[in-house]
């Protein structure tokens, strides 16, 4: 079968990889569309987690091949695919806590075991409900596909905390951001702000229900912030109540903790890749509540069912669409935060 394999920075190339065989307990699944993630881009550019010869690719949907063993899934189901295989038996595991799983994580597909850019990929420990999860025909394969990413922005905006009367912040409006603005707005969140580089971003924030967008080379994040909060302590900053942090930056958690008021919370969702500077002086003097974020507990079913009644629509993320034998380019339009929103591949 064909797959694109990562072999040095920004050096994608097609090859013919061997058939994946399930064994008991597992599932191959016949690729429909996989999305490419910003971790995906971070490995592209930099080598993150990956060695040459990998396949990356998590964020993906397709129909079951062969499943033996797997009880409620047969060949011909439709799936979208949990890729952070938790492995069941740790204390996190054990206390419902997944996305902590201490296990070795070295079966997570697109990292731990060959990835979705490609033809068809193995699911090393399929279990409905777990891993596995069946697609209403309601869903599309875009939105099949975005499953994996738009969990991965429900989970932030659980934890984020907010309510009717919140101010919040969303800081970067990529993937995440831009589905952490959709959930804020469908848990009805009071006002809604989102700031953002990139025009088209911005734009389609406000589809997906901002009440204002702001350009940081324009505007000053917190001084937009303060005109509709008011100053904070002292006069100074602003006094969002939640900031979610979504551009992995270091302007804009700085900005986030200028932004946000007294006793408030910044959810960190971004992935910054190295080691910032920022002043934290701010979180012991505001008493801020900094909560970290990472992937999915058991979103997926809440995400299936925004998706199948409409509440969630594929089509208002996804820009582009490429064949395996264009991942390159696929990857590239990805980084391009001028022309693209979510990238998909169809092998």
């Amino acid at each position: 079968m064909r797959a694109a394999a990562w072999m040095a920075p920004e050096d994608l190339q097609l090859v013919e990889r061997d058939e994946p065989t399930a064994a008991a307990g597992q599932a191959v699944v016949d690729v429909a569309a996989c999305g490419v993630c910003g971790s995906d881009l971070h490995s592209f550019r930099h080598g993150l987690v990956v060695k040459p010869g990998n396949v990356l690719g998590h964020e993906f949907c397709g129909r079951v091949i062969d499943a033996p063993g797997v009880e409620g899934l047969a060949t011909g189901d439709r799936v979208a695919v949990r890729p952070l295989i938790p492995c069941g038996e740790c204390g996190q595991c054990l206390a419902g806590e997944p996305q902590l799983c201490s296990g070795p994580h070295d079966t997570d597909i697109g990292y731990g075991s060959p990835g979705a850019f490609a033809e068809r990929v193995l699911v090393p420990r399929a279990v409905v409900g777990e891993t596995v999860f069946r697609l209403p025909d309601a869903v599309d394969d875009a939105g099949g596909a975005l499953v994996e990413p738009l969990a991965v922005g429900l989970h932030a905006v659980t934890l984020a905390r907010a309510g009717p009367d919140d101010v919040v912040l969303v800081l970067g409006a990529g993937t995440i951001g831009l589905a952490v603005t959709r959930l804020l707005r469908l848990a009805g969140v009071g006002t809604l702000v989102v700031a953002e580089l990139s025009p088209l971003r911005r734009g389609q924030a406000t589809l997906l229900g901002a009440d204002r967008v702001v350009d940081p080379s324009v505007e000053d994040v917190t001084r937009v912030v303060r005109g509709i909060t008011g100053p904070g302590a002292y006069g100074l900053g602003a006094r969002a109540d939640v900031i979610v942090e979504c551009a992995g930056a270091q302007p804009a958690l700085a900005t986030a903790l200028k932004a946000v008021r007294q006793g408030g919370t910044i959810v960190l969702a971004g992935i910054y890749g190295r080691e910032i500077g920022v002043r934290m002086d701010r979180v012991v003097e505001k008493e801020l509540r900094i909560q970290g974020t990472v992937a999915y507990r058991d979103e997926f079913p809440l995400v299936i069912e925004h998706l199948a009644s409409g509440a969630l629509d594929a089509g208002q993320f996804v820009s582009h669409t490429f064949g395996l034998d264009e991942i390159t380019e696929a990857f590239l339009t990805q980084a391009d935060a001028t022309r693209s929103l979510k990238v998909l591949v169809r092998p």
